[in-house]
This record gives structure tokens, sequence and C-alpha cells, in this order.
């Protein structure tokens, strides 16, 4: 793997809180981890331990209650809502389990969608570029309707890595496909990781596909329980 020494993510001693009629509900932790260039980290643990909220934390869809996390270099507590959304943008691809594609826009437009907001110019070269590296130029035209959840899944990762980002957050990625189409997903995932040198964030229940990434972390009732380095 083209790995550097940047550090795209740093993640330190952050917990995450929230008023509960009950009082205050601790979902997160001491959660510590760091990310560089390249390389790749599966988040696991039982539905409900708190995977997909620190997903959010760290893509700074939300903030933390106590602890710091940064960002490809910027401090996400330092920034309003508007300078984390336009970090994401430029910065930071996502996956998720659902497809989230907009049913009346083809492949194409789609793709051209997400970089037409994040401000890139040359959208329609860039998207049928990354919809052919995916393998995808014959449906560029084609509607998700149209296509498989395998296609559609390939249509997201497309989207994700369009604009070159620093980091992919993937949540539960193969977790709509079946076996054979979720490691054909998963191994598309880890080739543009290695190709565009983009730090790899898996949440994941599936443990097979969490032990192809560089790092494992568990995480159980908001803790991270479990370090391990898979090489």
């Amino acid at each position: 793997m083209n790995q550097s020494t940047r550090e795209i993510l740093s993640c330190h001693h952050v917990g995450f809180a929230v008023d509960a009629p009950g009082g205050r509900l601790q979902i997160l932790e001491d959660i510590t981890l760091d990310l560089n260039a390249g390389e790749t980290l599966a988040i696991v643990g039982a539905s409900g331990s708190g995977k997909t909220t620190l997903l959010g934390l760290l893509a700074g869809l939300e903030l933390p209650t106590s602890g710091d996390i940064r960002l490809t270099d910027a401090d996400l507590k330092s920034l309003d809502e508007d300078q984390r959304a336009t970090l994401r943008r430029r910065q930071v691809g996502f996956v998720f389990q659902s497809f989230h594609l907009l049913p009346s826009l083809t492949a194409l437009e789609n793709v051209m969608l997400a970089l037409e907001i994040a401000g890139f110019d040359n959208v329609r070269d860039r998207a049928t570029q990354a919809l052919t590296r995916v393998g995808l130029d014959h449906r560029l035209d084609h509607y998700p309707r149209q296509m498989s959840g395998g296609e559609q899944q390939r249509v997201a990762i497309a989207r994700a890595f369009a604009g070159n980002p620093a980091i992919l957050f993937a949540d539960e990625p193969t977790g709509n496909l079946d076996r054979r189409t979720g490691q054909s997903i998963a191994d598309l995932l880890f080739e543009l990781n290695r190709d565009h040198d983009t730090a790899l964030v898996l949440v994941t229940h599936d443990l097979e596909l969490a032990r192809r990434c560089n790092h494992i972390e568990e995480i159980v009732d908001g803790r991270l329980v479990q370090k391990a380095v898979t090489g």
C-alpha cells in the first residue's frame, strides 16, 4: 500500500453525551485513534455500541462534547458548521449501506451533482472518469431503478472518489448486498484506497472485511476495548 506519514485523522480523548429524559447519556467515552494517508481502519462492535456516532464525529457531522478531533489538519471544534461542511465537500467522501442516489438523476448526473456542489470544474469529465474507473462506463445514462444494488453502490463509490478526497468514511458499505456482490464492492474500495492514497474508515459488522484493514478498533458500550494491527 502506498502509505505516507501525513496524518489525516487525529482523535484524542473524545467523548459524546446527550441529554435524555433519565439524565445525561454518555454514548462515547475517551476515544483515541489516529490515521495516516492511505491507511485503512475498521470500526467494529455490536449494534448500539456507538460505531455510527463515532463515524459522524470523525467526519465533523457533529462535534464531540469532550476531547479533540483533527481532520486533514483542521481542528473541527474551531470551525463553524458552514466551514465543516466546506471541509467535507473538498476533503471527505462518504459511502453508506443505503446508496443515497437521487432517483430522478442518471448515474452520471448523480456524480456530477456532488462535484458541482463541491465546486469542482470539468464535472462531466470527472464524473465520467470516476464511473469508468468503477466499471460503469456503459451505465452513464441509466437511472438507479435500472441498476442492480451492486451497480448502485458502484455509483455511490464513484461519487465518493470523484473529488479525490483525503479520507473516505464507509458505513456498512456491503450491508445491503449479497456476499458475492459485497466482496466485489469491498475489493473496489480497497483498490481505490491504494490508487488514490485515500485514508479509509469502515464501520462494519463483517469481521472478514474488517481484517482486510490495517487497523481494527472495537467499541463496546461506547469505549474502545481492543486495538489490533492486521498488517
